[in-house]
């Protein structure tokens, strides 16, 4: 094959630049689930020894693995994985995405958080990894709890949803 001069002038550029990609620039993403059961939502309660936000309460979730590629669904499969790993709760596979932000994590992480509303297939829940307690809770109770940052907002969301699911 023949490359003209340009054409292998950009190629090799585009090698060097992906070389010099600060990664201090980049995201971290993470998928947390919001999970219905009931008319509730599951929220857990972080460990106090977790470096981001130690003992406050929160929704299961956690980062999107690096993987070899070509893999499809990873936000819905890191959500399943994520909530059953943190709570031994089975999600049922239908995964919404239901709002998304970014934030910056107590150590200067830049993350982009991806919101998913879910729903309740099998398991008790039960504190696992990097958790210390679990509970189902009512809309009327989201005040009684001290969340990590943006939590609340994502579970005013869920609950907003469900109400029109409801209604449907």
């Amino acid at each position: 094959m023949i490359i003209d001069g340009t054409i292998l002038q950009t190629y090799k550029l585009n090698i060097i630049m992906a070389d010099q990609i600060d990664i201090s620039k980049l995201h971290s993403v993470i998928v947390n689930a919001v999970v219905e059961k009931d008319g509730k939502i599951l929220v857990s309660q972080r460990s106090f020894e977790e470096a981001h936000e130690p003992g406050k309460w929160t929704i299961p979730g956690g980062k999107i693995d690096k993987t070899e590629g070509d893999i499809f669904n990873i936000v819905e499969k890191t959500c399943a994985r994520e909530v059953e790993e943190e709570t031994g709760v089975a999600i049922k596979e239908d995964v919404y995405l239901i709002t998304n932000n970014t934030f910056i994590r107590s150590n200067g992480q830049h993350v982009i958080a991806l919101i998913c509303l879910c729903h309740w297939k099998s398991g008790e829940a039960i504190a696992l990894e990097d958790t210390i307690g679990v509970k189902w809770i009512s809309e009327d109770e989201i005040d009684s709890y001290k969340f990590a940052p943006n939590v609340r907002e994502y579970l005013q969301k869920g609950f907003d949803i469900l109400k029109l699911e409801v209604r449907s």
